[in-house]
């Protein structure tokens, strides 16, 4: 090692964002099972926010508490794997101390949203962990560790406005996108998203298809947005209640768009201003109240691509 027990302790606090989709299409089930798609996603200022704590120790451990989710099992989370995938990257170039990750999870993402919270927390350890250990890793080698756990997780290395396309490998930064206000409504239930792939019926398409990302960015001139998800038919025709909640939001004066986001299950809808969205949020609140339903007003988060990584082209 390196660096010889014993070590100092080290502690940090992390934010981590959600994202939405701004629109999302299928282009092929690929031969492996997986699916090939094109994408725009955006981070948005509803965040998780996670405590690290490092204690110097002859073992590896790691552990994590989320008061939110009681039943989590560890194991199965993505902080832990990716801490655990780290550690061990490093042990195995003999840099950094050996000790144990604690891990407490503030979580203020709804899981099973389509939000991508998970994927975010992993990202957010992975970065943490490089920098913690000297790991020096090149672009390839981070997108390698990042698509081990999550296809949404590369997108999180950086996040800003993007195109990604395959299963989530390529992320392609796009210009300062335009001010952007979110109402999010996410309903009592989450949709698997294991399920909602299995249910898409996908086609092969002839061709790659196209999608208008310029309209996200300060060079769009719309008032609204057009928007496309592959995923809400079949999604839709199982959970009835999401089609309530678009058809709700394309009501509202100053909607300029909405969409459910991922595979679901939350719906939101766009508004051009924080007077505009705070009226629905408050709105949404009076209208879904005793549904089970909770709302959530966010904006986006404009980061720009000079502030980009090597996670990103």
């Amino acid at each position: 090692m390196s660096c010889s027990y014993p070590f100092p302790s080290f502690s940090t606090l992390l934010a981590a964002p959600a994202k939405v989709n701004l629109g999302l299409k299928i282009v092929r089930r690929r031969p492996d099972g997986y699916h090939d798609l094109l994408t725009v996603m955006e981070p948005i200022s509803l965040v998780d926010n996670l405590y690290c704590e490092f204690s110097p120790g002859k073992d590896c451990r790691c552990l994590l508490h989320c008061p939110q989710l009681p039943e989590l099992s560890p194991d199965d989370n993505l902080v832990v794997r990716a801490a655990m995938k780290m550690a061990a990257l490093a042990r195995s170039r003999g840099l950094g101390p050996s000790g144990r990750w604690s891990f407490f999870l503030d979580k203020r993402i709804p899981s099973g949203a389509g939000l991508g919270g998970g994927s975010s927390n992993a990202a957010a350890v992975v970065g943490l962990l490089e920098k913690f250990y000297l790991l020096n890793l090149s672009r390839e080698e981070k997108l390698d560790i990042a698509l081990s756990l999550g296809a949404d997780v590369p997108f999180f290395l950086d996040p800003g406005l993007a195109r990604v396309e395959g299963i989530g490998e390529r992320v392609s930064r796009l210009q300062p996108p335009r001010p952007r206000w979110y109402v999010l409504i996410k309903p009592a239930f989450g949709v698997a998203t294991a399920w909602a792939y299995a249910a898409l019926r996908a086609k092969e398409r002839d061709c790659a298809p196209v999608y208008d990302t310029g309209q996200f960015t300060l060079e769009g001139e719309a008032d609204g947005y057009l928007l496309e998800n592959d995923f809400e038919k079949p999604v839709m025709e199982r959970y009835p209640r999401l089609a309530e909640l678009k058809a709700w939001f394309a009501g509202r004066p100053g909607c300029r768009g909405t969409l459910m986001s991922g595979s679901g299950s939350v719906v939101y809808g766009i508004f051009g201003s924080f007077a505009e969205a705070r009226k629905e949020f408050a709105d949404a609140i009076r209208q879904w109240s005793g549904s089970g339903c909770r709302v959530f007003l966010a904006r986006n988060l404009r980061i720009p691509i000079s502030a980009a990584g090597p996670g990103v082209k």
